[in-house]
């Protein structure tokens, strides 16, 4: 799923948009130029012309901030207003103090730049420090969720794999990484399973589980939210996505599908370990420990340090050995990939292992 297609209420009626704003911004422009030429007939053209600039340009300006709410949260656009209030009451009291014999259009022009200046200045201010507040103690405003958009939900699987902790401690998974309530009821129910398989699966899982809020790259919260209405875990992984606009990570591949047919975001942690696998090309000499037979007659079996299996041809009679060999194809499959290779023909070099 694409940026453009996370982002709220920013699709086909762009361009509209972008036409009624020009209108605004037009007529903005023209009701100060009747105006002004109402309230004063003898005016100058050069006067009227700066009224006309200076009033299409604060038009623009709302524009840009309107243009801009659409992304901001509820808490942060009130902050930012209360910041505004109190950026003008400031700018009221100095002007109280200003002296009376000052130029009329020097006094304007003053006033009108210490409301511009203070008013962007507490609005400014106010935004900058807006997550320190929380108003989850009163009745009439409560804390909203809208943290949670963008965040990393983890599934019952990659809490399994274990994986994702060695991940998140070298700071690749930043930001916000929720993990569902409905998950660990889950990976309790594993692991107070009579099947000893299921058990130690769930137990690995709650003991991921606590060790990835110790990590301290990125912030890791238990969210208590459930979809009674949906049996499934996975389907409540979804919706909880949808919701919040997040980011699923995973490691089940038919869950991976389904999210992304659902246009879901999806990190799976399999495909992350397959990218990084060492590039092999044809034509290279490889190193290998021959470990076990392949399905076919003559075949040796060894695996690369990053697990990616390597069949040679003829190498049946080296097991248990070091030997070289030059890659003769690379063949990418579902389940990863596969290396073929033969023993090298001038000098096959064979090493005790």
């Amino acid at each position: 799923m694409t940026e453009e297609s996370r982002k709220p209420r920013s699709g086909n009626d762009a361009p509209f948009l972008g036409v009624v704003r020009l209108i605004f911004i037009l007529m903005v422009g023209l009701i100060t130029h009747n105006s002004a030429t109402l309230i004063n007939p003898h005016i100058l053209n050069k006067d009227l012309i700066y009224y006309d600039f200076l009033a299409m340009l604060i038009a623009s300006i709302l524009v840009v901030i309107e243009c801009q709410i659409r992304y901001a949260f509820p808490q942060e656009l009130l902050i930012g207003v209360v910041g505004m209030i109190l950026g003008l009451i400031t700018s009221t009291l100095i002007q109280m103090g200003l002296p009376n014999n000052m130029d009329p259009k020097t006094m304007d022009l003053t006033r009108m730049s210490l409301h511009l200046f203070l008013g962007y200045f507490g609005v400014a201010i106010a935004l900058r420090y807006a997550h320190r507040f929380d108003f989850s103690a009163t009745k009439i405003l409560t804390r909203s969720h809208d943290r949670l958009y963008g965040c990393k939900i983890l599934d019952t699987s990659v809490l399994i794999d274990g994986r994702i902790l060695e991940i998140t401690e070298a700071g690749f998974l930043d930001g916000l990484v929720i993990i569902p309530s409905f998950v660990l009821t889950e990976l309790q129910h594993l692991s107070d399973s009579q099947d000893h398989i299921k058990r130690s699966r769930g137990r690995r899982g709650l003991d991921m589980s606590k060790r990835l809020q110790r990590v301290t790259r990125c912030v890791v919260e238990v969210l208590e939210e459930d979809f009674p209405n949906l049996p499934d875990v996975d389907k409540k992984l979804l919706a909880l996505s949808k919701r919040y606009e997040g980011t699923l990570v995973t490691t089940d591949f038919n869950l991976h599908k389904v999210a992304e047919i659902e246009q879901v975001a999806v990190l799976n942690i399999n495909q992350l370990a397959q990218s990084l696998k060492t590039a092999v090309l044809p034509g290279e000499t490889l190193e290998i420990h021959l470990i076990r037979e392949g399905k076919e007659p003559h075949q040796g079996i060894g695996y690369l340090e990053d697990g990616t299996m390597v069949v040679v041809e003829n190498g049946r009679r080296y097991l248990d050995k070091q030997v070289d060999v030059t890659v003769s194809s690379v063949m990418q499959t579902s389940a990863g990939r596969l290396i073929f290779a033969k023993l090298k023909v001038d000098d096959v070099q064979v090493k005790t292992a």
